[in-house]
């Protein structure tokens, strides 16, 4: 019995054998409509890359199309390393030269407090408020048997005026009461602190901009003096500090005087004057022998188009060179010869067969791609009659290969007609029938909802869902088939257990 248990054992891993054989042969065309599945999701991925590839070149075809953003406008500022001022240039700077000197810069107003005994109590005082003086006495004016007991600390408050570049000067009211016992130096840092939490609260409630409002802090001048420091955060005579001193205790530290401290008295930084032509608070420059005045050290109102940004003063006048772009220009061109040379590459790397591993470009045979890319090739190669001298990129210095890639063989070229001819590069690129427009017209065919690319990524997805409704059908065919191989299996085994049965009943009638 126990043979006849393996046999069946047996027998029934060979049928499992025989079943996922069948099966597998069966599953044949199954398995090609998954690999073609596959193959079409890869090149609905390689589509995807092309859009990419594609849109990078497009977007510098439209930057050189547009006349508002067209890079051969563009415009350099060139100064001296040791002209005191850095300088740049926008499009609607007008070439030229100018003289330039810086005489100031603008500085933050600073005030500075008198010098005080940082351990001394004399502080205290100013913050005591006079009790009730109560009955004067008599009419001889005989004080009262008990004098009047005076408060001990009271609130001292003022206003710090901030300007704003837009609207009124914003008022910071600070408020500040010191605690008993306090030294000068305790009271310092808390007034400090009282006029840093107001900046701050006005700051959080939106009513202050960007750059504005003041800062103090405690300066221990000695081991044994502080002064108070408060200090603009914007410079310029404009952004001056201004006060109310309700209570007299900023003229009592002398913080609100406006002529320049000396000495242990207190007072301004640098001169406030009456005006930018007299403060030490705004920048001052010449320029081509005017006097200028600003409340900032970056200056773009000056000149038309141009940022000055002033570093330090210099005696001497140094020369403003403002002219084309010549490397901005140039960077732009080799971005466009880059981007043109990946879309060609891509494509043409995606046409060819491998002759040793027979791998099949996902281009192969594509008669719109091949055309794409020999379309762009004649366009390129075509003369561009209204940009003036210039008619072809070769004038740039700029060639093909023979695999259709943009070659920059002589920068020379290139750099002396964008130094020469700016306007006529940019109409080269840029012009009506530039080259620019030509290629658009074929990127923006592949390009967009409705163009090629998207169409082509349109049909691959129906074409899939077609595939996975065959793979479904064929997933349910399969399926009954490993059943009814399975059923006829164990009807075999039925009629064999069934045979071993009378197999051993026809034996036991010959037992003796």
């Amino acid at each position: 019995m126990t043979a006849n248990v393996s046999s069946l054992a047996s027998a029934g891993s060979l049928y499992e054998q025989l079943i996922g054989q069948v099966i597998a042969i069966e599953s044949q065309p199954r398995l090609r409509l998954r690999t073609e599945q596959t193959e079409q999701n890869v090149f609905k991925g390689v589509l995807s890359d092309l859009s990419s590839t594609v849109s990078r070149l497009d977007t510098l075809l439209t930057q050189f199309r547009d006349p508002l953003q067209s890079p051969f406008a563009a415009r350099s500022a060139t100064v001296a390393e040791d002209a005191g001022f850095t300088a740049s240039a926008s499009d609607e700077a007008a070439p030229g030269q100018s003289t330039v000197r810086v005489d100031r810069l603008a500085r933050a107003d600073a005030r500075l407090s008198k010098q005080i005994a940082s351990a001394g109590t004399d502080l205290a005082a100013f913050f005591v408020d006079p009790g009730d003086p109560g009955d004067p006495g008599g009419p001889l004016g005989v004080p009262p048997p008990t004098p009047p007991t005076p408060d001990t600390i009271g609130a001292r408050s003022f206003s710090i005026q901030v300007a704003q570049s837009e609207g009124d000067p914003v008022d910071i009211a600070v408020s500040y009461t010191p605690d008993e016992g306090a030294t000068n130096d305790d009271i310092l840092a808390g007034v400090a602190a009282a006029i840093n939490d107001a900046v701050e609260a006005a700051r959080t409630a939106g009513d202050l901009e960007a750059g504005t409002g003041a800062a103090a802090s405690v300066v221990r001048e000695t081991g044994d003096t502080a002064r108070l420091s408060l200090r603009s955060s914007a410079t310029g005579f404009g952004n001056r500090l201004s006060f109310t001193d309700t209570d007299g205790l900023l003229a009592e530290l002398e913080v609100d005087r406006t002529d320049v401290r000396t000495g242990t008295g207190g007072g301004a930084v640098y001169a406030v004057g009456t005006g930018q032509a007299d403060s030490d608070l705004s920048a001052a420059l010449t320029i081509d022998g005017l006097q200028i005045y600003r409340d900032a050290n970056t200056i773009d109102d000056a000149l038309s188009g141009v940022t000055l940004t002033l570093s330090s003063a210099s005696e001497a006048e140094s020369t403003l060179d403002v002219g084309p772009d010549v490397s901005g220009m140039r960077k732009q061109v080799e971005d466009f010869i880059a981007a043109y040379n990946e879309v060609s590459t891509f494509i043409g790397s995606r046409s060819t067969v491998d002759p040793e591993g027979e791998d099949r470009g996902a281009f192969v045979g594509d008669s719109g791609m091949r055309s794409f890319r020999l379309g762009m090739r004649g366009d390129l190669a075509r003369t561009v009659d209204d940009a003036g001298d210039l008619t072809s990129l070769a004038d740039l210095g700029i060639t093909t290969n023979r695999d259709g890639t943009l070659v920059l063989d002589d920068p020379s070229a290139l750099d002396e007609a964008l130094a020469a001819s700016p306007g006529a590069v940019g109409a080269l690129f840029g012009g009506e029938d530039g080259l620019a427009a030509r290629l658009q017209s074929r990127t923006e065919a592949l390009l967009g909802d409705s163009g090629t690319i998207e169409q082509r990524k349109d049909i691959i997805d129906q074409r899939v869902e077609r595939l996975d409704a065959q793979i479904e059908r064929w997933d349910v065919r399969l399926e009954r088939r490993e059943e009814t191989l399975r059923a006829q299996f164990a009807q075999l085994e039925e009629i064999t257990l069934q045979a071993q049965s009378q197999q051993a009943s026809i034996l036991g009638l010959f037992v003796f």
